[in-house]
């Protein structure tokens, strides 16, 4: 239904020998989301490390065709200019995470690419998604349960995607849960050892540790000095118990295959 990428791989390539050519800095680090699970954290977490360069604009999604914040190539690596002493420079799109056509792009840019991936109990985080876009106006479906009943609508009507108001995947409270099934569109294309992934729960318990965790993924120092307050926190009225069951059961299958694709157990029971 979605086809077209931001970039066709031959223009990708040819990019990428311009950027290579005239110096630019590349990015080699992407937060892919996923959203509503604690990307801004990360992000303000990341970007205070002397060793990264994150992105100004925290969401560019430049290589999300339909959804770009930011759609000019030369502002778009304007927005990793920065001293040699950085060795991880990044960005967080959580797009990339949910749109299918993007691992592709990443990978003929940015083949040895890091990825970290944050992650939290889908029916939570599916029911923050929705309450997030009727906040902003763009979901005009008064209820949760009744905008999970048109999910398979919009999902099949081209005149939704064609008029639709925001990020199609946005709407998608359900489809843009299953993170089994956008963690191995990446693992097609990566190995998994560039992939570092964790749950919200997480990294709120002890945000020290975790990023400790990640640092030294990154082969940066493990020792700065990070404020861990929490960034972007919303509070919603709680998610119905008997939605909450059924969304727990319809995620269950999803839920029993995550351990082995992530490398552990995660914590997606709490938050």
């Amino acid at each position: 239904m979605i086809d077209d990428a931001v970039i066709s791989d031959r223009q990708a390539g040819a990019l990428c020998n311009d950027m290579k050519n005239n110096r630019l800095k590349l990015p080699n680090l992407f937060v892919l989301g996923a959203a509503k699970c604690g990307t801004t954290s990360l992000y303000s977490y990341l970007r205070q490390h002397p060793e990264i360069h994150m992105s100004p604009v925290k969401e560019p999604s430049f290589f999300c065709r339909q959804f770009q914040v930011v759609d000019n190539p030369i502002e778009y690596f304007g927005l990793f200019e920065c001293g040699a002493e950085k060795k991880a420079v990044g960005e967080a799109s959580h797009v990339y995470f949910s749109n299918p056509e993007t691992p592709p792009v990443l990978h003929t840019l940015f083949p040895n690419a890091r990825f970290i991936v944050i992650l939290r109990n889908p029916a939570l985080r599916s029911y923050s998604l929705y309450r997030f876009m009727r906040m902003l106006g763009y979901e005009t479906i008064t209820s949760f349960e009744q905008a999970l009943a048109a999910e398979d609508r919009r999902f099949d009507d081209p005149a939704f995607l064609a008029d639709c108001p925001q990020y199609f995947w946005n709407f998608m409270y359900f489809r843009s849960s299953l993170y089994d099934e956008q963690l191995l569109r990446y693992f097609a294309l990566y190995d998994r050892s560039r992939f570092f992934i964790l749950s919200l729960a997480e990294l709120a318990e002890v945000p020290g540790l975790w990023m400790e965790r990640i640092f030294r993924f990154l082969d940066v120092s493990p020792d700065a000095k990070i404020d861990y307050a929490p960034q972007n926190v919303s509070t919603y009225p709680e998610i119905a118990r008997e939605t909450a069951a059924m969304l727990e059961q319809r995620f269950a299958p999803m839920l029993a295959r995550l351990p082995a694709l992530a490398g552990r157990p995660l914590d997606l029971a709490s938050r």
